[in-house]
């Protein structure tokens, strides 16, 4: 599996990045970096994870999401693909519209269920 913090350790001027997450905490360490990271633009992230796995760290996902959205002012992409069907979209409609509503960067976001 990825460890995204080697990843913007070893590329810290990283502008566009696409990744394929196997766990739950690979994707929540990904949001929480994303947080105050302020050089990256485009993202893109496929999951692929275990359903059990997946809802065992719902409401963790969903708030790392929501803060990398309120926090992260320079992301202008962000594509989410669930590669497994656990229903990305169903499960965090609050935690993305809290995240959008304060997000004033992002030009196109896209979700695939």
């Amino acid at each position: 599996p990825y460890q995204p913090h080697l990843l913007f350790h070893s590329h810290p001027s990283l502008q566009q990045l696409d990744l394929l997450l196997d766990t739950s905490e690979s994707v929540i360490e990904l949001f929480t970096i994303l947080q105050s990271n302020t050089f990256l633009k485009a993202l893109r992230v496929q999951i692929m994870d275990k359903p059990f796995s997946f809802s065992t760290y719902i409401d963790s996902i969903g708030t790392s999401l929501q803060n990398m959205l309120i926090l992260n002012q320079t992301i202008e992409y962000l594509e989410i693909e669930d590669r497994d069907g656990n229903s990305i979209s169903i499960t965090y409609p609050f935690s993305l519209t809290t995240g959008l509503s304060h997000n004033t960067s992002l030009q196109e976001l896209s979700i695939f269920i």
